[in-house]
Formats: structure tokens, sequence, C-alpha cells
């Protein structure tokens, strides 16, 4: 990415901030306005499912996505009467498994854990994507996920200042889990922010991001909190990408207070394929929305740091909705494009 596109992208983006964090505090429990979202069931809930359901996450596992959905899989199949199998489908930072399930039957047992950076950056940055987001059908959101900058064994900085002062020094390198990725976005915005230049070194998903770092094959990386939280012995922590510290890690300082502002909000929910009936979508939403109320789901969440998001399907039609209305907009203004 450019350097003057991620300029007006950091802008955006902090535009943006104020409305975030009333979400991130709030959950979705603030006024719908006008922007338009998919067309959402209103039926009875009277559908049944029979046999399992399937729960694509469209990363490998260890990710954000994949901790949201394991964290609340259980209690959800439960509550449907049927077990939850999750089947990662990673590849082109999310596309490949929401190739998938857009194409998958339309009948409530092919489900997706969608996300930010599949959902809404992913098109804008991609023109030729193989799939609508907009033709998704909402059911209920579960979290936000947040990161934590890393870096690898032996890298000679063990703070922020130190880092800062070493990149003006040398080129460093960060993984992500894809072009366009919330890791890669919010890298750029560090560079920008930080005045350094470093070198991305795209993966295909946090887990074998995270493991690069490990492995001292690249410099720095962004990590899902629950993976920074198991990995902080061994790597050296830099600061949360986050509006305030995390229980779980709450000793590890923001970027923010530290005097470099970045921000990665990405939420993380269930879709459905387009044209799913609203039986159907009204029989899981209502279990998605049960599920997502229970405390000790709230407390596994937090536990795996992630910040519980809780809706009505309409609620969460319309966040995405403007997630993917901003970011499309944020990437054209940016003038950003990511070769396939």
């Amino acid at each position: 990415m450019k350097r003057a596109a991620i300029s007006r992208l950091v802008s955006a983006l902090r535009a943006r901030k104020a409305w975030w964090v009333i979400i991130r505090v709030l959950g979705l429990a603030l006024a719908v306005s006008m922007t338009p979202a998919p067309a959402l069931a209103q039926a009875p809930a009277t559908w049944v499912p029979t046999k399992p359901i399937k729960l694509v996450v469209p990363y490998p596992p260890g990710g954000g996505s994949d901790i949201a959905a394991r964290v609340m899989v259980n209690a959800l199949g439960n509550r449907l009467g049927q077990p939850i199998v999750i089947e990662n489908k990673p590849g082109a930072n999310g596309a490949v498994g929401t190739e998938i399930v857009f194409n998958a039957a339309p009948d409530g047992y092919t489900l997706i854990m969608s996300g930010t950076d599949a959902y809404s950056r992913y098109p804008a940055l991609f023109p030729n994507a193989k799939f609508v987001s907009a033709q998704f059908v909402p059911v209920a959101p579960t979290a936000i996920v947040n990161f934590v900058l890393m870096g690898r064994p032996g890298l000679p900085a063990k703070n922020l200042p130190e880092l800062l002062a070493l990149a003006k020094k040398q080129q460093l390198s960060f993984s992500s889990w894809g072009n366009g990725s919330a890791g890669h976005v919010a890298m750029a915005q560090f560079n920008l922010v930080a005045k350094t230049e470093m070198l991305h070194v795209p993966y295909q998903g946090a887990a074998p991001a995270a493991q690069a770092v490990v492995g001292g094959q690249v410099d720095l990386t962004l990590m899902p909190v629950l993976l920074a939280y198991s990995f902080k012995d061994r790597l050296i922590p830099f600061g949360i990408v986050a509006p305030e510290r995390l229980e779980l890690i709450k000793e590890i300082p923001t970027l923010t207070e530290q005097g470099t502002d970045v921000s990665a909000p990405s939420w993380v929910g269930v879709l459905a394929p387009p044209k799913t009936p609203a039986a159907v979508v009204a029989t899981l939403a209502k279990a998605m929305i049960e599920t997502m109320s229970d405390p000790a789901i709230d407390k596994k969440l937090n536990e795996a740091g992630l910040a519980p998001l809780r809706g009505t399907t309409q609620e969460f039609a319309t966040l995405i909705a403007k997630d993917y209305d901003f970011w499309g907009k944020a990437i054209r203004d940016a003038g950003i494009k990511v070769d396939q």
C-alpha cells in the first residue's frame, strides 16, 4: 500500500474511531439508521434443524474468528438440538471459505463465521471477488477481535520506544494473515504514524503469521489477544491495538496510550448463504442471540481476549452494512489496490 493512500485511510479511521468505541462499549444497543441493509427474515421461527450444521471459519485454527466460533459452538448446538461442526477453510484472506458458503445450499445447514476482513475489506481491495457480501443473510454478531503487536525472540528492542528507534535504523519485517487484512492495514497505519518502513510478509491465517514470528522468520506481527497471551513469555509485547487495555493482558499498554495511534476495528459474526429462507434465519438468530446473552459465553469470550458483541439480527445487519460502506469508501478514496 502506498504511503499517501494509507495517510488518507488513517484519516478516515480516526474520524470513525468514536463511533467504534461506542459499539465496543455498548454492543449493538444503538439507534438504527437508514443505511441500506440486506433483506431480513420476519417470518415466525418454524424451522427445526434435523441434522448437524456446518460452520465454516474462513481462516486456519487459532485466529480470532476461529476462537469466537469455538467459544460459542457447543452452547449454540445445544439450543438448536443439533451439533455444530466447525470447518476451517482458509485462503485469500478469508475469500476461499466465504465463496464456499456463498455458493452453498440456503437450507440452514451451512453457515459462516465472517468478519470485517473478508466481508467488508476484501471486495473493495479485490474487485473480482467471487461473492457479493450484501447478498449474505445476517444471523447475529459474536465479538470484536483485538490484537497485540508482538516481536520475535532476540529482537534488540524490549519496548515501543526502542522498537521505533530500531525501525528507523534498519528495515524490519512483519507478518499478517493476508493482503488487506486488519493486520496489514493496522501495520501500514503504524508505519505512517511512526514514520517507519517495514516489509510486509503475508500468510494464510493469524496462527501461521504468529508462528513466523516465533520461528524468527519475521520480526513482528499483530496477534489475536489469546495467541498473544499464550506467547507473551516467549515473544516481546509492544502494545495492544484497542481503545483501552484488556483484562486478559492488562499489563500490556495500548499503542495509543504510548503515542502511536493505530486502529483495527474488526467484528465477527454468523452469516447464512444468500436466499436462506426467513424461517430458517429466524430459528438460527433466536438460538444465536440467546447463546450470546449467556454470561458464561461473555466470560469465555473475555478470557479469550475478545469483546462480546450482542444485538438483534437487524442491528447486526445495519452494523455490517455500515462497515462494508465505510471500508469500500475508505479504500477507494485512499486509492488502495492489492495485486492478486
